[in-house]
């Protein structure tokens, strides 16, 4: 996991580095909640004898560590993701992915419209914050326009899916 971290880390600063340090500052909070939970409720030998049973342990500490740097993984990954993908063409390959959920009643394309919404607030959240969105009214007419792209799947798709499937199929088999 260091080694795919590294590489990671590298492209994630090469492709976005902007967008991966404003995404990891974003995680911050989150990132703090793990260090705390692990490092403080998992037993094992403790860290600071002293501290008794209140102090952290070298083992959640290790546990800390390592689920905060596959957090920061997923975090860089999604912020080259965003960074060489339009908002369009992602929610385009969502709502390819998500289509069995239309036999399950779902709308498909509602969740492509809110996934664009969330897109537009983070990319430029109003003046005040979240609490601003409370307090504006409901519709001024002045807001753009939604476009939602719908692409289908090409026969190269199809095959790596089919290739990803039976390789799993056979690896949970052995």
């Amino acid at each position: 996991m260091w080694g795919f971290g590294l590489v990671v880390l590298v492209a994630s600063l090469w492709l976005a580095p902007a967008k991966a340090r404003r995404l990891l500052r974003r995680v911050r909070v989150l990132m703090l909640v793990l260090v705390i939970l692990f490092a403080f409720f998992t037993p094992g030998e403790a860290m600071a004898p002293w501290a008794g049973r209140a102090g952290p342990t070298w083992e959640g500490a290790a546990l800390a560590v390592q689920h905060c740097l596959r957090l920061a993984i997923v975090v860089m990954l999604v912020a080259v993701l965003l960074e060489r993908t339009g908002e369009r063409a992602m929610v385009s390959g969502l709502m390819v992915l998500a289509a069995p959920l239309a036999l399950l009643g779902l709308s498909v394309e509602r969740l492509a419209v809110r996934l664009l919404l969330v897109f537009r607030y983070v990319e430029s959240p109003p003046e005040g914050g979240w609490r601003a969105l409370l307090d504006a009214p409901r519709f001024d007419g002045a807001i753009e326009p939604l476009l939602v792209e719908h692409a289908a799947l090409r026969w190269s798709d199809w095959l790596v899916m089919a290739a990803l499937t039976t390789a799993i199929v056979f690896g949970a088999s052995l």
